[in-house]
Parts: C-alpha cells; sequence; structure tokens
C-alpha cells in the first residue's frame, strides 16, 4: 500500500509540471467497482467482480487519447498497455469514447481457460472499449467503460480458437 500511495505523489509530481500549461492531461483512473463474463472455457461462462486501475493521456482539443489499463479478479488479470481511443465531445465535461487496443490476459487458475497451446499461459487479444467520462470538479472526473476482448487460445494471435470476455467499471479519475 505503501508503494502504491508513493507511487500515485510521484506521478503527481510529474503531472502538475507543465501538462496543465501545454494543455495536455494524464488522467489516472481506479475503478474498485466491475465485473466480468469470460466465455469459451472449459466449464462454460465464469462470472465474477473485478477492479481496474487506467490511465489516458490527451491533449486539449484533440480528437483522439492514448489510453491503458490493467484489471484483475480472482480469475485473471487482462492488461491493455496501449489502446486508440476516438472522442466526438472533444473538451466538454461529457467525454465519450471508443477504443480499440491489444490486450493481454493472464489466468490465475487453469479452469479459466482453454487448454493453451503455447508454451506460455499468457493469451494475446484484440480489445473493443467504449465510455464515458463525466468532469466532476477541477480535475476530478467519473468514468465508466465497457469493453469486449477476444483472445486467442493458439500460439497465434490470429488462431481461430478464441475466448471472448466482457466487462464493465465504474470509477473515480483524477487527472495529474
Amino acid at each position: 500500500m505503501r508503494r502504491f500511495v508513493l507511487l500515485l505523489l510521484v506521478l503527481s509530481c510529474l503531472g502538475a509540471s507543465s501538462a496543465w500549461a501545454q494543455g495536455q492531461s494524464l488522467g489516472l483512473t481506479v475503478a474498485p467497482v466491475g465485473a466480468f463474463m469470460l466465455t469459451g472455457t472449459p466449464k462454460g461462462r465464469l462470472i465474477g467482480y473485478a477492479a481496474e486501475v487506467g490511465w489516458v493521456y490527451r491533449r486539449a482539443d484533440a480528437l483522439a487519447e492514448v489510453g491503458g489499463h490493467v484489471a484483475t479478479s480472482q480469475l485473471l488479470t487482462t492488461a491493455t498497455p496501449l489502446a486508440v481511443r476516438f472522442t466526438p465531445l472533444r473538451d466538454s465535461w461529457v467525454r465519450p469514447y471508443l477504443g480499440l487496443g491489444a490486450s493481454l490476459l493472464v489466468p490465475h487458475v487453469p479452469s479459466a481457460v482453454r487448454p493453451v497451446t503455447s508454451p506460455s499461459s499468457l493469451l494475446v487479444g484484440a480489445e473493443v472499449s467504449g465510455g464515458v467520462g463525466v468532469e466532476l470538479r477541477q480535475g476530478f472526473f467519473l468514468a465508466t467503460e465497457a469493453r469486449y476482448q477476444s483472445f486467442s487460445t493458439g500460439g497465434d494471435p490470429l488462431s481461430g480458437e478464441r475466448q471472448a470476455l466482457g466487462s464493465a467499471f465504474v470509477g473515480l479519475g483524477l487527472h495529474l
């Protein structure tokens, strides 16, 4: 917990420097309320609760932004290190977006995924996401996000053997 607080302090100091003066923003979102549904497992559908930490970098009046997330539950962890998000309303106080990115999935229990034919248990896939950010006060925002991820269970990311993961999250964000 101490490392997490220290990381937040360092990130806030870095973000507070000249980013606001140049019209740039780094947003950090913590979403403790989330749910997921994984299909295509040996046990059928798996449903559960998850938590997420997300980030987004944007410039003032830009049509696109760059973001990512790490979400985890008792059964699996997913990460999208880089996703491009398109924001049609740009700098309004309500910011809907649609995003595309590459995702990684690490199962914590073997029954969460089909038998993997690759030597590692890391699954690679694609993500489509959509969400809305609502500015609450200067520097804070409410974030909701839903995403669909499709992971290859074979060694090839373009393999036809796939599993689908749908998830939704609600959280609070801070512009650094």
